[in-house]
């Protein structure tokens, strides 16, 4: 079965439950499921480095070509008709310079791409998630960015609550049968010269996460068993510490 229609909730649809339930409602019922191009690079970023062995049968280089002509219309109908995901040059050559730099010592031996489903103990929730890799020691993702700074990471990290996938990832791994002993981002900058930046995430870091994914996990549970996906509402707008004191 295809990851994506295996049930359970994942990391990236409990993540809009922060927002509100009615965003995570929406998000499954009547979002169009957009691949953009910056997905679609991502995938094959990620093939290229943890599923090496299967890029050349899941993706294809279009060469240069003027798809205007008809010898272009035909070598372009040719790569459509061949099924693969098709790269431009530009594409192929940044996931070259990617691959050279990517730390592949630091997921020998490991598992990658794995699929794991598992249900919560405390609500009973059934969860999924797509670990990018596994080890005896460590469940590791890989990440591009713009920014791959320990600092500049940190804030992408709390933006798009990377605390919450490593939470559940670790769950995932633990219900599995796995014993990691910790969590490992590997973020890869997308230009050149591609650096590298290899962090660890840290105990607070994972308790936050796990904060998360209790209290997301939680309130999942109680609008699915009641069927009320509630938005906003009325709230009170409280100003932080600083901005009180500021206008003494």
């Amino acid at each position: 079965m295809n990851y994506d229609e295996m049930p359970g909730v994942n990391k990236s649809t409990l993540w809009e439950m922060r927002k509100s339930p009615l965003h995570y409602w929406h998000l499954m019922h009547d979002t169009p499921r957009k691949d953009t191009a910056a997905m679609k690079f991502g995938r094959a970023v990620h093939c290229a480095l943890l599923t090496p062995d299967q890029f050349d049968d899941e993706y294809v280089v279009a060469p240069e070509c003027d798809r205007r002509t008809k010898e272009g219309k035909a070598i372009w109908a040719e790569l459509i008709e061949s099924g693969k995901e098709i790269l431009t040059q530009e594409d192929a050559a940044m996931i070259e310079g990617m691959r050279k730099e990517f730390p592949v010592h630091l997921i020998y031996g490991a598992e990658t791409e794995l699929p794991l489903t598992w249900t919560d103990e405390q609500t009973g929730v059934l969860c999924k998630g797509r670990l990018d890799a596994i080890t005896t020691e460590y469940v590791i993702d890989y990440k591009t960015t713009t920014d791959a700074s320990t600092h500049g990471f940190a804030r992408e990290a709390t933006r798009y609550g990377y605390d919450l996938q490593a939470a559940m990832y670790l769950e995932a791994a633990r219900a599995n049968g796995y014993s990691p002993k910790g969590f490992i981002f590997i973020a890869q900058e997308k230009n050149a010269p591609y650096l590298v930046n290899i962090l660890h995430a840290g105990e607070a870091f994972i308790d936050r996460g796990i904060f998360l994914m209790n209290d997301l996990l939680e309130k999942y549970k109680t609008c699915h068993d009641t069927d009320t996906w509630p938005g906003y509402g009325e709230n009170e707008i409280i100003l932080p510490e600083w901005e009180v004191l500021g206008d003494e």
